[in-house]
């Protein structure tokens, strides 16, 4: 510690003891200055009392009038918080102060008498105000009153009038009051008034009123709160001087010792100027050189370092105080050149070389250095560091190295000539191109790479561009060593002097032969399709338009054929792209042997084909071209041992009677083919104006689709189904309907095809199966227990990853299970048959679900696949049921459908049930469930519960 003190100079010393009593001082002026604060917030709020007691005092002085009584009930409140926080302050800063704490309670106490007295007021005010508005009715009750003689209502006025004028002021007459009354009272008795003598009692009591009123005013002025709260002030003000003063006398005296000690400060500092003087020469020259400047300890510590380290490195030099100089170190150099450097300095000798050093953001930068060891009274005290920053011009030597490098390297070839265009050097890249040797060409004009391919006034224009802009670029076919001809990219710079003045001619030269040749093979793939080597859209448009244009002008006729491979998609699903794609350039090969050369025949994308058949003599000949089309792609397709099937649709339109664009033709030919495709597919069709109308219709809601969720008007029906057996309902079928402002209402059949297609039905298909889980809660709780409900689910939404998930967790959402809900699906997508449908099916059933197929009989399947189809029931499809009658041949099917069910455990339910003859012919054959008119037509939710569960609840 004496060690500690002994480095401590004198001036430290004194400096130290000023702070602390500079602290003092001004922790005790703020103090002082909290105290004065305290005192006039104290002062404020006593003043605020004083205001509102005046104010409540006023109060008192309106006997007459009708006062604002939240008002003074506000001045209370007021009053009442003040001093509350008033109280409690008081109560802690002056507990030692009894006088204080007696006038606290005696506020408090006056206070209260005063609240108590202005309630009193209130109610008096209050009762005498009424009074007069009773007297006034009264008074003008009694002057229209034509019974009554004009002494009585002179009597009457004159009471009113010293009434009045005794609420409006201090004094009054008695005598003449009570005179007043009397002669009242007695006009009453003589006249026999009800009126008069009811005025007389009322005048009584207001005047009784009237001098309750006034004494209590009286009382409320002469309560003593003000003048105890003016002593209180009193009080509070002469502690807060007596404070004041022996706190400022303390204060002084600090203030004094404490200027004492800043003159012997300030006399300290000056003798210590000399010296600070002195040593800033030094240093203002080591921080202003150029050069870098590092001082360390002799533990090798730094110690010091100048602006320029801190300009070069990146560090500053709070971050570099106390590390070792080798934060620098980059690990370019070697150990032994460390080692080599510390070996000299131990030795007490100069080192000077040169170092690599990394800056703080890990880039490289020269330094030449020179390094002394600093020694006094033969002890080592440090190290001194003078380094020289010579990153530059290592940095151009590189370069010029990377220069040539790449001069000798690079695949362009790179002439420099003289001002007079004789080759000075070439490079590499230049022998390589051409085949001359730099012996060749050195001090020769390039005009010996001239081709001829390009005349004398080319080179004109050439030279001319040069000397006026300073540079060229162009294409030139130049001529090599041997005489190939060649295609080269040039730029030609002019390089000048300070003055202007031409030095030297710079040529770089691109061989563009490679080049070329890409772009050619770029230009065949712009416009043909990469797979099948057709034609590709792009060229089929260009075409298009050209071919419309001979045949607008020569008034021909012009076929476009749009074509669409039926079935490819289940070939690109099940047997993959690699596949597909080889069963289109099939197709495509097929193709191009069937046209003739003159038909123009594009793969449009996809499985989709285009063919332009011009100069046709007919529209007929565009029909035998899409029939031989069709006969041909019949055939099986062998693809890698897969013998394949996959036929065409075949969409025509006619230029000029299906329009006169391309885009028209295009669209009218996509809307055939579409026809061609829902009219069972492996056909052709014509465009018609027909089909135009049906597509927009199509169009039209399509596009209404997409907020009809959003616009609520998609709701559900619900169609019983029944027991043939009980003739009870057990279940419901859950049917979509939609009814559209514009388009009106829209057949299930007609958008369902159409939601499937755009993707929408995805979002319809989650709808209706939440909706439907609630219909069933609804029915359950109105006490229709049906078994379950059976939903219809489109085959497109089975390929939604999480429909199972997103299904049990909306039927749980709702409290039910998995068996309440039977998922009817087409007999189409059980015959798909895929091992992926099969396993979907599975998990829904081996979760609960029961699996329905809908519709079936209208499909190809063979009854024979039931037995592999993981599914609980069969619907027979209302087709059949039609047809029901005596030797009908779809009661045999009916029968055999319902035997082989039977067999393999599923429920059978029939639909469109219209007549009791075909319920008794399915009760015959053991059918288990109806569903049709003949028990309900399909209902509401709410007429469902109406119609069903009265008689649930009945029996």
């Amino acid at each position: 510690m004496m060690q500690f003190l002994k480095k401590i100079d004198k001036t430290t010393i004194i400096l130290s003891f000023f702070i602390i009593f500079i602290v003092i001082l001004f922790t005790y002026v703020f103090t002082i200055e909290k105290k004065m604060n305290h005192y006039a917030q104290e002062n404020a709020k006593l003043v605020q009392l004083q205001l509102l007691d005046k104010e409540m005092d006023n109060f008192s002085l309106a006997t007459n009038k009708f006062s604002n009584y939240d008002m003074i009930d506000e001045k209370e409140k007021t009053f009442e918080e003040i001093f509350t926080k008033l109280k409690e302050h008081l109560r802690v800063c002056q507990k030692d102060n009894p006088k204080v704490q007696q006038l606290l309670d005696a506020i408090s106490k006056d206070y209260q008498n005063k609240i108590d007295d202005i309630e009193y007021f209130k109610a008096k005010n209050s009762s005498l105000i009424n009074s007069t508005h009773f007297l006034f009715d009264l008074q003008t009750t009694i002057s229209k009153d034509i019974s009554l003689p004009i002494e009585a209502k002179y009597a009457v006025n004159e009471l009113l009038f010293y009434l009045l004028k005794y609420a409006a002021s201090d004094y009054i007459d008695q005598k003449t009051v009570h005179n007043s009354l009397q002669n009242v009272e007695r006009l009453a008795d003589k006249y026999n008034s009800q009126y008069l003598y009811t005025f007389y009692v009322q005048s009584k009591l207001m005047l009784k009123t009237m001098k309750e009123l006034k004494d209590v005013s009286m009382d409320i002025h002469n309560n003593p709160l003000y003048t105890e709260i003016e002593e209180l002030q009193n009080l509070l003000t002469k502690n807060y001087n007596e404070d004041i003063l022996r706190q400022t006398i303390v204060a002084s005296l600090f203030f004094a010792f404490t200027l004492f000690l800043l003159i012997f400060l300030i006399l300290s500092h000056l003798k210590s100027v000399k010296t600070k003087q002195e040593l800033y020469a030094f240093k203002f020259a080591i921080e202003h050189s150029d050069n870098t400047v590092v001082i360390t300890d002799s533990e090798k510590k730094i110690t010091y370092v100048n602006e320029t380290f801190e300009k070069i490195t990146g560090y500053t030099q709070k971050e570099v105080l106390g590390q070792n100089p080798n934060i620098l170190k980059s690990g370019v150099q070697s150990e032994d050149f460390y080692k080599e450097l510390n070996n000299k300095l131990s030795r007490g000798e100069k080192w000077e070389g040169q170092f690599v050093n990394k800056r703080k953001d890990g880039s490289l930068f020269y330094e030449k250095a020179s390094i002394v060891p600093v020694s006094l009274n033969n002890k080592l005290l440090g190290y001194l560091a003078l380094k020289l920053d010579i990153t530059e011009y290592v940095e151009q030597n590189n370069k010029l190295a990377q220069a040539a490098s790449v001069f000798e390297n690079t695949e362009e070839a790179i002439i420099i000539a003289d001002k007079d265009g004789k080759v000075l050097s070439i490079n590499s890249a230049f022998s390589k191109i051409y085949g001359y040797s730099i012996e060749e060409v050195q001090g020769k004009s390039l005009r010996i790479l001239h081709s001829q391919e390009q005349n004398d006034a080319f080179y004109k224009e050439m030279w001319k561009q040069i000397h006026d802009r300073g540079i060229w670029r162009g294409k030139i076919i130049n001529k090599t060593k041997d005489g190939e001809l060649i295609p080269v990219w040039t730029t030609i710079k002019r390089i000048v002097d300070e003055n202007d003045a031409v030095i030297n001619y710079t040529a770089i030269q691109t061989d563009l032969r490679e080049i070329e040749s890409s772009q050619a093979k770029a230009d065949y793939l712009a416009y043909h399709d990469p797979l099948t080597g057709l034609y590709n859209r792009i060229n089929f448009e260009e075409y298009l338009k050209h071919a419309l244009s001979v045949a607008k002008r020569n008034d021909t006729l012009l076929a476009l054929l749009f074509i669409d491979l039926d079935r490819f998609k289940v070939i690109n699903d099940t047997l993959g792209h690699d596949i597909g794609d080889k069963v289109l350039i099939k197709v495509a090969n097929k193709l191009k042997v069937i046209l003739r050369e003159s038909d123009f025949i594009a793969r449009w994308g996809g499985d989709e084909f285009v063919v332009i058949l011009e100069n046709i003599a007919s529209p007929s000949d565009a029909a035998l071209v899409a029939n031989n089309i069709i006969d041909t792609l019949q055939n099986p397709i062998e693809v890698d041992k897969h013998k394949l099937l996959t036929t065409a649709s075949i969409g025509i339109s006619l230029f000029p009677d299906n329009g006169d664009d391309i885009q028209t033709l295009i669209k009218h030919a996509d809307s055939a083919m579409y026809l061609a495709k829902d009219e069972g597919k492996n056909n052709y069709r014509y465009y018609t104006q027909d089909l135009s109308k049906e597509i927009q219709k199509k169009l039209d809601i399509d596009m209404a689709l997409h907020n009809a969720l959003t616009n609520h008007e998609m709701y559900m029906m619900f169609q019983p189904q029944y027991s043939l057996k009980t003739n009870e309902i057990i279940s419901a079928e859950a049917l979509i309907r939609w009814e559209n402002k514009k388009l009106g209402f829209i057949p299930p059949d007609q958008f369902i095809p159409i939601a499937e297609d755009s993707g929408a039905i995805i979002k319809i298909g989650y709808f209706v199966f939440e909706e439907s889980c609630k219909a069933l809660c609804r029915l359950r709780q109105a006490g229709l227990y049906l078994e379950y409900i059976a939903v219809n689910v489109s085959s497109i939404q089975f390929r939604e990853v999480h429909l199972l998930d997103t299904f049990l967790a909306i039927a749980q959402r709702h409290g039910l299970q998995a068996s309440d809900i039977e998922i009817e699906i087409t007999e189409r997508f059980m015959m798909e048959q895929t091992s992926y449908n099969m396993q979907l099916l599975q998990k829904f059933r081996d979760k609960g679900f029961k699996i329905s197929i809908d519709d079936f009989g209208t499909g190809y399947s063979s009854m024979s696949y039931l037995k592999e189809l993981p599914v609980d029931t069969i619907k027979i499809d209302k087709s059949f049921v039609d047809d029901i009658g005596e030797g009908s041949s779809n009661n045999v099917i009916i029968e055999a459908i319902i035997a082989l069910a039977k067999t393999l455990g599923y429920s059978i339910v029939a639909e469109g049930i219209e007549t009791k003859e075909q319920e008794l012919f399915l009760q015959d054959v053991r059918c288990d469930i109806g569903q049709g008119y003949l028990f309900s037509r399909p209902k509401k939710l709410d007429e469902l519960i109406k119609t069903y569960a009265s008689h649930a609840t009945s029996e």
